[in-house]
């Protein structure tokens, strides 16, 4: 993304400001919710080398090591089991195409940190195999 910096075309505050009124337009139609505007535009602030006045909190884990299959809803309701017993979900979702891994989205930041807790102590499994858990 540094070529973006560098243009003369596209200097980072009036890419931002596109996306901006694109998300926007994208929220009011419903296509997205205004938590996952927010988190693109704060992407995009960063990549663009913007500066943000804070960090976003960090609510997402990766789950890996998942037994590969391309049932997306078997796969979101085995997420959200494994997951459920530690705070609320607001998404959850694994890789299409046989990729062996997922994403969990909290609701809370200390949930992502009770996962991690109870990962370091103990293992996670699901569907009788241990997951591998990062933060995002």
């Amino acid at each position: 993304f540094e070529w973006m910096r560098k243009s003369k075309l596209l200097s980072g505050h009036s890419l931002f400001e596109d996306m901006l009124n694109k998300i926007v337009f994208i929220v009011h139609r419903g296509l997205i919710r205004p938590n996952d505007g927010a988190r693109i535009l704060h992407a995009c602030a960063s990549i663009t080398g913007l500066p943000l006045l804070k960090e976003l909190p960090n609510t997402t884990v990766i789950v890996q090591g998942l037994i590969k299959s391309n049932d997306l809803a078997h796969g979101h309701q085995l997420l959200v089991e494994a997951f459920s017993p530690f705070g609320d979900i607001a998404d959850a979702s694994i890789a299409p195409q046989n990729r062996g891994f997922g994403f969990v989205r909290f609701v809370q930041q200390k949930t992502v940190e009770a996962v991690l807790k109870k990962h370091q102590m103990s293992e996670i499994e699901i569907q009788d195999v241990a997951v591998s858990i990062k933060a995002l």
